[in-house]
Order: C-alpha cells, then structure tokens, then sequence
C-alpha cells in the first residue's frame, strides 16, 4: 500500500513539475536549473534509518569568531494510507568552541509521525565529540553516539571510541581528510520471523576499527558536494565480517544561512546478525539551516 501510494504521489509530483516547466518563458530558462533542484529535493524525501549514522558529513567548517554555531534539518512527511501518516523530522547540530582549541559537537536526530490520532517517537540519534585540535591538520577526540528504533530490525545501538582525524587537503574550496578510531560497539536486534515462542532479540557486543575517507568540494558560490566512505569490522575479521558504507550529501546555498541538502547513503553489512538484506539504501532531502 505504501509503495502504490509513493508511486501515484511521484507520478502526480512529476506531472506537475512538466506543466510548471513547459509555461515557463526563455527569459527564466536560466532558473530551470534551480527551481527544478529545489522542487525535487522538497519532495523525494522518504523514510531514512540505518545503522551508521555518518556524522562526517555532518561536520561544520568552525568560525573561531562565534562561540556557538550549528546548523537545523528540519524535513516534513505526508501520506494518505489508510490513516493519515504526517512525519516531522529534524536533525540538529551543535558546536561549542572553547578557547580556540577545542570543540564541543553534539548532532541530533528526532523523528515524530503521527498515525491518525496517536503520536510516537519513531527514531532517533544522539552523536556527541570531544574534538581536540592538536595541530592544524590533526585533532582526536573521544565520542558516543546512541540510535533507536531503527529499521532493519535493529532496536538500539550503543558505541563509544576515541576518533583521530588527519586532514590531507585544506583549502578554501577543498577538503580531504580521513578519520580512524577504536570503539566499542552494543546492538540490540529484534528477529521478526523468528518462531512462535523463541526469543526473538539478539545481541551483538564487540571491540571494532572504524577507517572512513571524506571530501568536501565547494563548486561556485552556491553548491557544497560532500562525500564519504566508510568501513568499520573487528580486528579479526578485517574484509570477512565488514560493514561498509557510502554518503553523499549536495547542499545548494539559496542564501549564506538557508539552503536545501539532498542526501543519499548506502550500506552493506557483509554479516548481519539477523535474516536481513545486505545492502540498504536511503534517499533524503530537506532545508539546511545555519546559525
């Protein structure tokens, strides 16, 4: 039911996107570009969960000017099923500069739907870092970060480590850099077709390696492309158990403060410790908001 109702709501976000495209004159083809990306980005937001939560492609350029400064993602879901299902979603990300050196980062996520009359907290994230910038290029940091009610099954994740962050390429319009750590990983698993009368929750406890690799590129005034790659296992089992994942993020800058991010991330659990797919992938767009 869900899939039809995505379906004619594409179907009817497409038509009339041609109808506002073919009234347009020769002397707003210049803003085609634009208005096009903004319309799709509002609109093709669907449900996003995961087991990794990519707080690198989170992480903000710091002005040493301002104390406090973040960003807010604030997105809105519609769907007529059989009960109206209305969906607000904000992602919320906090820094905290103390004495130019360090750096108190805390990144939230909340997800609220309401199904007809009920009101449940659906999802969830909490990501919070120590930084520490030891040298220009260099900062380690401790972290935790905690996610619940996942899809997939996973009904809660707990990990805490200590990151090091090294930065290759600095520059005004691009960035390079890699990040390593060693953490400590809990993940509660729920088996929704497991047998009558089994215990249906499995759990996972490990020590694990995390290496990732991200580039920022501004392109003009206006685009921001941010990319990662990421692969995280136990010390054992280096490429037999792994976990890799994939992000990009495309931010186009409508002003200084206010912009529209469209994201997409890809997953691939090599091992996963219930009966589930693979691979997951997520396509997700809404306002990026900066202060």
């Amino acid at each position: 039911m869900e899939n039809n109702v995505y379906i004619k709501k594409k179907n009817y976000l497409q038509h009339r996107l041609s109808l506002f495209l073919s009234h347009q004159t020769i002397n707003n083809k210049a803003h085609f570009g634009k208005y096009a990306f903004i319309i799709i980005m509002l609109f093709a937001a669907i449900p996003m969960k995961a087991q990794m939560l990519f707080s690198e492609n989170l992480t903000l350029d710091i002005d040493s000017t301002k104390t406090i400064q973040g960003s807010l993602q604030p997105e809105i879901d519609f769907k007529t099923e059989k009960k109206h299902v209305f969906t607000i979603k904000n992602t919320a990300n906090l820094n905290v500069l103390i004495k130019q050196k360090r750096i108190i980062n805390l990144i939230n996520k909340l997800e609220i739907n309401t199904v007809g009359d009920k009101i449940a907290v659906s999802e969830g994230h909490v990501h919070a870092e120590y930084r520490y910038l030891l040298y220009r290029v260099f900062e380690v940091y401790p972290y935790a970060e905690s996610l619940w009610a996942g899809s997939r099954g996973m009904v809660f994740k707990l990990s805490t480590g200590l990151q090091a962050r090294y930065r290759f390429v600095n520059t005004d319009h691009l960035k390079l850099f890699a990040n390593t750590a060693l953490f400590y990983e809990f993940e509660k698993w729920e088996d929704v077709d497991a047998p009558t009368g089994t215990n249906s929750y499995l759990y996972s406890r490990s020590i694990k390696n995390h290496l990732s690799l991200t580039l920022e590129y501004t392109i003009g005034e206006k685009w921001d492309l941010i990319a990662t790659a990421i692969h995280q296992t136990k010390p054992k089992d280096y490429f037999r158990k792994a976990r890799f994942g994939g992000a990009v993020d495309l931010i186009y800058h409508i002003t200084p403060k206010i912009g529209i991010r469209g994201a997409y991330r890809f997953i691939y659990d090599s091992h996963p410790i219930v009966p589930i797919g693979k691979n997951y992938t997520a396509v997700n767009a809404g306002l990026d908001i900066a202060f």
